[in-house]
């Protein structure tokens, strides 16, 4: 299980969720990334917004 998926289970957040399935469902239909070696804008930007929401929705579970 990778570093994002561990934080997916641990995650609660709507958005987080939304956004984790919006980046594995880019990436499953797109060559891009699906092609090691090679980068996708898109994917990396969907990947980085989960991980936004995550790490919020994280601080917010804590306070």
């Amino acid at each position: 299980m990778t570093a994002a998926e561990q934080i997916a289970e641990r995650t609660k957040d709507p958005f987080a969720d939304e956004a984790w399935r919006a980046a594995i469902g880019h990436a499953a239909g797109c060559l891009a990334c699906r092609t090691p070696g090679t980068g996708c804008g898109t994917g990396e930007r969907l990947l980085r917004a989960y991980e936004g929401a995550a790490r919020q929705a994280r601080r917010e579970e804590g306070e």
